[in-house]
């Protein structure tokens, strides 16, 4: 085994039962979080977008914890160093093109399907809870008045929210690349091929608490685990996964903050 590259057939495997534990025990988690905690903020009177990041940030954090610990195990098992098993492997400028290709792929498919989505919803009788916040609900910004957008929490110069979003998909990008992708993705490679169709399918049926965004998270599920397959690497997943989720949600959040996006 090269030190500069982690050989995934050789990293201790996991079975079917434990690859689902891996998933959804997780998931467990979040949706006792979503469905439980969450709720019961909102109903005591905290604001969606404050109450959403915080449950969020909290799990998201003891997720990214819990993923460098067994990486760090891992890697002490495998006899790589740390860098080498959280799989920061660099790739060609070939590579680069063809996963930005697949980036903008994925994000011109999740425009299209977006606006569906609420029709969807209406044909099926189903509306997303209220007590999650308007991007989570199909909710545009631009159709939609600010008040109806925040209740009780005016977004209009509310600078604050910014560094609070901020953290919360920072720990959504770091738990979701270093747990589903740099450690529980080699561990299925007994799977061959097929293990990043599995890992991507599994990723996004981890959402059980939000199921109803089910089409969206397919799509971006799929292009990161192939991305980290093909490459060996979670660098790129990591700078796509930045620029699709953070760079876009910051500054559709800056733009209500500033009152670019307000009705």
């Amino acid at each position: 085994m090269q030190e500069n590259k982690l050989d995934w057939s050789k990293t201790q495997q996991l079975s079917i039962p434990q690859i689902l534990l891996a998933v959804f025990g997780p998931s467990a988690v979040a949706f006792t979080g979503f469905h439980l905690v969450l709720p019961r903020m909102v109903a005591a009177g905290t604001p969606p977008l404050i109450a959403w990041p915080l449950v969020a940030g909290v799990m998201l954090a003891i997720l990214v914890a819990l993923a460098l610990a067994l990486l760090v195990r891992d890697a002490r098992q495998s006899g790589v160093s740390l860098k080498t098993r959280l799989c920061l492997n660099r790739v060609s400028g070939r590579q680069w093109i063809l996963y930005v290709a697949l980036a903008l792929l994925v994000l011109a498919g999740s425009a299209l399907i977006q606006p569906m989505l609420p029709a969807i919803w209406q044909s099926i009788g189903f509306q997303p809870p209220s007590y999650y916040p308007f991007f989570l609900r199909g909710i545009d910004p631009a159709a939609t008045p600010p008040d109806q957008l925040s209740p009780g929490l005016p977004l209009y110069h509310a600078y604050w929210m910014l560094p609070l979003m901020a953290i919360v998909l920072a720990l959504n990008i770091l738990a979701e690349d270093l747990y589903f992708r740099a450690w529980l993705l080699p561990k299925m490679s007994w799977m061959g091929k097929a293990s990043w169709i599995v890992n991507g399918l599994l990723f996004a049926f981890y959402h059980t608490f939000q199921l109803w965004l089910l089409p969206i998270l397919l799509l971006a599920s799929f292009g990161f685990a192939f991305v980290v397959w093909h490459s060996k690497s979670v660098i790129p997943s990591l700078a796509l996964h930045f620029v699709l989720n953070f760079l876009f949600g910051m500054l559709g959040m800056l733009g209500l903050i500033l009152g670019v996006t307000a009705k």
